[in-house]
């Protein structure tokens, strides 16, 4: 029988929002915090199967109240253009 190779990693400086949201992860799945650390990993990795869901600021705008759409498009539509200047 083959035997899982387990490995250890510690990691350091984990910023307050990312240690927060992986606390909420592991009360909503009722898993541990190294478990729910695991997962978030994974699922970041692409390693779980399930595609990486990556968020725009077009869900944004969808989930705002009262927001001047016009001016959001302009500003988006300005960082899709490309200065050569970047690229020097």
């Amino acid at each position: 029988m083959e035997q899982k190779r387990s490995l250890q990693y510690t990691v350091r400086d984990v910023s307050e929002t990312t240690d927060n949201r992986l606390r909420e992860a592991a009360a909503l799945e009722e898993v541990s915090l190294n478990q729910a650390t695991l997962q978030a990993i994974e699922r970041g990795l692409g390693l779980t199967g399930q595609p990486v869901r990556y968020r725009t600021l077009g869900s944004v705008l969808a989930s705002a109240g009262k927001v001047d759409r016009a001016a959001w498009q302009k500003t988006l539509s300005a960082m899709d253009k490309i200065s050569p200047e970047d690229w020097k």
